[in-house]
């Protein structure tokens, strides 16, 4: 999940401006580096299902845009490192509106202190993000993880050897996607990314809100592998489990606030076995199996929620996938994915440009 901070287009502008000089990348002989990148992103979700809707759209309907854009600028000085990125993207997320929103992703200074360690400090992305769907090969992720994604008042460090790779982050105060408190986060990761078999795992736990928000305590576990059988195919596994706390009541607050108690535990799982075959160098076919579990859908359960989900939705869903990416260059790829059983979406299609 990402945590978005709106910004005035004035920032927007101010950036345009910028960027006109910082498109010829500055490289020294010592390391020192100035980099400008970005990617522009077409497409979106295709006969949304309403039975199936969770927490994926604001909407159910025949077409939920997902069109993005992004352009940041990353350097190094003396060791120091920085980045600044601002995204343009859609709110189409439950308890969104489905407009575009101009918002910083990330914004952080941090220290190389060698090659393979380094610390980054602000709004980034927590330790756990960049691998919580490791073993996933789809292009628009199948099964979400409820990790925190990215979070303000983050320090995160991390170590990238030739194999072995491991990361923690703590997060002060933070919050859900749609501005929720969540209280304090920590998460991390260890992995051994080989050739043939590699895997990563990851923890997380947040403190909670203590009525401020629905959102009470967490603890998580993900894990994902991949396997490369041979030079053109790969499978993938991934998987989570969690635990945790929702208030099932809200009372009257101070003002328009609200106060909200009687946190119950609730206890979900995710998996998704997927696979790769690249055809050449422009084709790649992808095919998916997924699985949900969500305590809070099962009617069986004294939790389960009947406002917010009908019976007949049950205690878990299914469904499967396959599509394809196609790369007409380096830094293009045209993806289309069909999803079949009880899938959020019958299809998902884009179009995206890095640079």
């Amino acid at each position: 999940m990402l945590r978005k901070t709106t910004v005035a287009i004035a920032l927007a502008s101010l950036f345009s401006v910028g960027s006109a000089t910082a498109v010829s990348l500055e490289q020294s002989d010592n390391g020192d580096y100035i980099r400008l990148y970005g990617e522009v992103g077409v497409g979106g979700h295709f006969a949304t299902n309403a039975d199936y809707n969770h927490d994926e759209f604001y909407e159910a309907k025949g077409y939920v845009d997902d069109s993005f854009a992004t352009m940041g600028v990353r350097g190094e000085r003396s060791n120091y490192i920085y980045r600044l990125e601002l995204d343009y993207q859609r709110r189409n997320w439950k308890g969104g509106d489905g407009e575009f929103e101009l918002a910083i992703d990330k914004m952080y200074v941090g220290y190389k202190f060698d090659d393979v360690h380094w610390i980054e400090l602000g709004l980034t992305d927590t330790a756990f993000d960049q691998y919580d769907h490791y073993g996933d090969f789809t292009f628009n992720k199948a099964v979400e993880t409820g990790e925190a994604g990215d979070q303000e008042n983050t320090v995160k460090y991390e170590a990238q050897f030739d194999h072995l790779v491991y990361g923690a982050s703590y997060s002060y105060e933070g919050k859900h996607k749609n501005g929720s408190p969540q209280g304090d986060i920590v998460n991390g990761y260890v992995g051994w990314l080989k050739d043939t078999v590699t895997f990563v795992i990851g923890l997380e736990a947040r403190a909670g809100s203590n009525g401020e928000s629905k959102y009470g305590k967490q603890r998580l576990l993900g894990a994902g592998a991949r396997w490369q059988t041979t030079e053109n195919l790969a499978f993938g596994i991934n998987a989570f489990v969690e635990d945790e706390d929702l208030a099932t009541r809200r009372a009257p607050g101070i003002g328009s606030e609200y106060v909200y108690l009687e946190y119950e535990t609730f206890r979900n799982y995710g998996l998704t076995l997927s696979s790769k075959y690249v055809l050449n160098e422009n084709w790649e076919i992808i095919t998916s199996a997924n699985h949900e579990q969500y305590e809070n859908w099962d009617v069986e359960s004294p939790n389960f929620d009947y406002t917010e989900l009908p019976p007949e939705y049950g205690k878990d869903r299914q469904w499967v996938s396959a599509g394809f990416n196609y790369r007409p260059a380096r830094d293009i790829v045209l993806s289309l994915e069909g999803r079949f059983g009880e899938a959020p979406e019958a299809a998902y299609a884009y179009a995206r440009m890095y640079f």
